[in-house]
């Protein structure tokens, strides 16, 4: 082996001792997730994304200043992983989808459907929207609710 053929191996070990140490990428903490819909899977109950209309996702602070991506197939797997990992999880973003639309919306002020008449992955019977008025139209569809996530939180910490 040469000198220069050394000095480039070790720079490249280097290198990639640098890269593992940072931990690898990290993603913007208001960016919504990407899902490859049938193919990523659920952070909660490992099944397959399908339907765009009921997947939801989080931004994680996993360390200060490291965000990462959790992705749900229904947002009630959202609330179910929200709950397990309690006090532990620094939430810095969630998304769901707009039932319409299906762009993802800003969970936090999202207007959520709740409705046992509603079919969902799952099964927890919840849907969300981007306008209130469109909440209530599909709400009243559904003989459902309409719900803010606060009282998403309380209802379902009530019922679990």
């Amino acid at each position: 082996m040469t000198i220069k053929s050394t000095f480039l191996a070790s720079l490249l070990g280097l290198f990639l001792l640098t890269v593992a140490a940072c931990g690898g990428p990290t993603v913007m903490p208001d960016t919504p997730p990407e899902i490859l819909y049938g193919e990523d899977v659920c952070d909660q109950c490992n099944m397959i994304i399908n339907d765009e209309r009921y997947a939801a996702g989080l931004v994680v602070e996993t360390e200060p200043g490291r965000y990462e991506h959790r992705i749900f197939d229904d947002i009630g797997d959202l609330l179910v992983y929200e709950k397990e990992q309690g006090d532990e999880l620094v939430i810095a973003a969630y998304y769901v989808h707009d039932y319409n639309s299906k762009e993802w919306i800003d969970g936090r002020t999202a207007y959520y459907i709740y409705s046992e008449e509603l079919v969902t992955p799952m099964g927890f019977g919840l849907a969300a929207a981007a306008q209130q008025l469109e909440a209530e139209t599909l709400a009243a569809e559904w003989n459902g609710a309409v719900l803010t996530l606060n009282e998403l939180h309380e209802r379902f910490a009530a019922a679990k």
